[in-house]
C-alpha cells in the first residue's frame, strides 16, 4: 500500500519525494527551535482588537471585554463619588461606559490604562459642570446659601413689620385724634375756667 516516486525527480517538477504509507506509523513532529528575532516579534505582536477575553493588568486574571469595562468605569466613578461624597449615579455610568466603549483602544491596555482614566475624569466633570449650570438655570433664585436666605427673610420680615407699624400707628392716631379732640377741648376748657372763676374770687375777697 505504498507508492514510491521515482528516484530522479521529473523535468518540470520541484523534485519533491513523499511517502503515502497510510500504515506505516507517523513520525513524531520535532518542535523547531525559534530563533531570539522571532521570539522577541511574537511577544510584541498585540491582541486582535476588541477581543472578548481580556487580562485584569493587576491579578492577571482573565476578564470578559463588558467586565471590564465595567470594572474600570466603576472605578473611576466610584473614585470621584467617593471624593464629593455623592453616591454613583447610573446615568453617568452608563455614559461613561459608552464613552470608554468608543474609544480608540491601542494594545496593549496597560500602556494606556492612564490615558483612558484621565479621559474619565475630564468626561465626569463636564457632566458635573453640566449638571451644576442646568440646576443654577432651573433654579437661579436660589443662588444663595441657607444662611443667607435665612438673613434676607429676617431682613424682609422685620422691614415688613416696621412698615405696617408705621401705617397702623398712623391710623390710631388719626382716630383717636378725631374721636378725642373735642372731648379733650372742652375738659381743658372747663378746667381753664374753673382757675379763672377760682383766681376771680380770690382777688374779690383780698
Amino acid at each position: 500500500m505504498s507508492e514510491n516516486p521515482t528516484p530522479g525527480p521529473k523535468k518540470n517538477t520541484f523534485g519533491a519525494s513523499i511517502s503515502f504509507d497510510l500504515e506505516k506509523p507517523p513520525e513524531p513532529k520535532r518542535r523547531e527551535k525559534k530563533t531570539e528575532g522571532e521570539e522577541d516579534l511574537e511577544t510584541h505582536i498585540a491582541p486582535p482588537p476588541h477581543s472578548e477575553e481580556v487580562d485584569c493588568p493587576g491579578c492577571g486574571q482573565g476578564l470578559s471585554e463588558d467586565e471590564w469595562l465595567d470594572a474600570l468605569v466603576g472605578f473611576v466613578s466610584g473614585v470621584r463619588d467617593f471624593e464629593v461624597g455623592n453616591p454613583v449615579r447610573s446615568r453617568i455610568v452608563q455614559t461613561l461606559r459608552n464613552t470608554v466603549t468608543n474609544m480608540d483602544t491601542p494594545h496593549p491596555r496597560d500602556v494606556w490604562e492612564l490615558s483612558v482614566v484621565a479621559r474619565l475624569m475630564k468626561e465626569i466633570e463636564r457632566i458635573v459642570q453640566a449638571e451644576i449650570l442646568r440646576v443654577s438655570n432651573d433654579e437661579a433664585e436660589q443662588n444663595f446659601s441657607v444662611t443667607e436666605v435665612q438673613e434676607m427673610l429676617q431682613a424682609t420680615e422685620i422691614e415688613t413689620r416696621n412698615a405696617m407699624a408705621t401705617e397702623i400707628w398712623e391710623d390710631v392716631v388719626l382716630q383717636v385724634q378725631t374721636a378725642l379732640e373735642p372731648k379733650l377741648r372742652k375738659q381743658i376748657e372747663q378746667e381753664l375756667w374753673s382757675e379763672f372763676e377760682a383766681e376771680l374770687r380770690r382777688r374779690q375777697d383780698t
